[in-house]
């Protein structure tokens, strides 16, 4: 019998390779997403750390014009903030759609692997009643001799 064969490897092996470019894109997204959050902590750790500096300055007594250079610090921190908190949403959502690319891509691939296995079997079984064919051919000219 001849050696087993699966006619789309080629394709099984072309998904494959889809599917590790997608996991690998996924990868660089949800690092994208980690190095977003962890600017977004900071940049309020720092701010937190301004707005208790101005509360001290408040309680010595300072200037109105260094109370505004603080105010208006403070609102361009936040503003900041605003911005790589949208940036962080952008970057989530951007992650999820990768994620369900490879989730379908995997799903794809499954169904030739899946396939594949059958046609596997498929193969055995064939390949044993080839093997009890013979053995039968075997037996029955054995018994007429």
């Amino acid at each position: 019998m001849k050696k087993f064969s699966y006619s789309l490897e080629a394709v099984y092996q072309f998904k494959q390779k889809i599917l590790d470019k997608l996991k690998k894109e996924y990868a660089v997204k949800l690092q994208d997403v980690q190095i977003q959050q962890r600017l977004l902590e900071d940049l309020r750790k720092e701010l937190h750390h301004y707005e208790e500096e101005f509360e001290v300055v408040k309680r010595e007594g300072c200037s109105i014009e260094n109370m505004m250079i603080y105010v208006r610090g403070l609102e361009r921190m936040e503003k900041r903030i605003k911005k790589e908190e949208d940036e962080l949403t952008r970057l989530t959502i951007l992650a999820e759609e990768k994620k369900k690319e490879v989730i379908k891509a995997n799903m794809d691939t499954k169904a030739f692997e899946k396939l594949k296995e059958k046609k596997l079997e498929e193969y055995h079984v064939l390949g044993q009643k080839v093997e009890e064919a013979f053995i039968e051919e075997f037996v029955s000219h054995a018994r007429k001799a």
